[in-house]
């Protein structure tokens, strides 16, 4: 507690100066936590006649992508992880005499990704979503084997990186009413990527049987074919955890409260 009663001038500027210091401060925090009770979000109410209603959007939406991609709105308030994503195990190439997999893969990168462009039309409920994301990096257990001699294979742990990507993203929403109140959900009606550079790497190979015999084979599948499969299951996971988060977050409170009209 500052008391600035009995001082000189001079130390009495310094002691309001110290005080409003304190305050502002105090300010700060109040709405720096606001959000992050009860049902969180509470700071982005973006009023839906506001000229700026594109803008409020865009900064809900970089809020949460900066600050609780990991799912954490509130020590009493969760909702899926945008970060990592884990992604189902995949068959990278699977022929007549050798397959490949790519398993226990965790995508990173999302946490870092910022939103560049917001369109709504909220009378009709509709919104358009660009991101643009800087590095993805997929890991998990990449493991070949022969068919015919499954005995004979090789390990490694597997990296899959992508640098520069972007997504774009149309949602169509719908109003439904529970217990006595109306909130929103959307649906993906439309999604697209653009893909930048990509890379494999592989950190160290475990091999067992006859492998030398068969270490040519082997590496002319490493890294083959694998972008087209990488990308689908990619793309297909954040398609989906991406209206799954969303309508998570809009279950948190009523349309009013998200989009008051005053």
């Amino acid at each position: 507690m500052f008391f600035c009663v009995g001082v000189s001038r001079t130390l009495s500027l310094l002691c309001r100066f110290r005080l409003l210091n304190v305050s502002l401060i105090a300010s700060f925090l109040v709405f720096l936590f606001r959000g992050l009770t009860g049902t969180g979000f509470e700071e982005f109410r973006c009023m839906r006649s506001s000229p700026s209603l594109n803008k409020c959007m865009e900064g809900a939406i970089q809020h949460y992508i900066s600050h609780m991609y990991s799912g954490t709105i509130s020590e009493r308030t969760t909702v899926s992880s945008l970060d990592p994503l884990v992604l189902p195990d995949a068959t990278l190439i699977e022929s007549d005499d050798v397959v490949s997999t790519f398993t226990h893969r965790q995508t990173t990168g999302f946490r870092n990704m910022y939103i560049t462009d917001v369109r709504s039309d909220i009378s009709r409920l509709e919104f358009y979503f660009k991101f643009h994301i800087a590095a993805i990096d997929t890991r998990g257990s990449y493991h070949a084997r022969l068919q015919a001699r499954p005995e004979i294979a090789e390990w490694s742990q597997m990296t899959y990186s992508i640098r520069n990507s972007s997504i774009q993203l149309q949602l169509k929403g719908f109003n439904y009413e529970q217990d006595d109140r109306v909130y929103l959900k959307v649906n993906v009606t439309d999604w697209s990527q653009q893909i930048g550079d990509h890379t494999v790497g592989f950190r160290w190979f475990t091999m067992s049987g006859n492998y030398s015999q068969f270490s040519d084979r082997f590496e002319q599948i490493r890294g083959r074919d694998i972008l087209p499969v990488v990308e689908r299951d990619l793309v297909q996971s954040v398609r989906d955890r991406f209206q799954r988060l969303l309508n998570e977050i809009l279950r948190l409170a009523p349309f009013e409260r998200f989009f008051p009209t005053r």
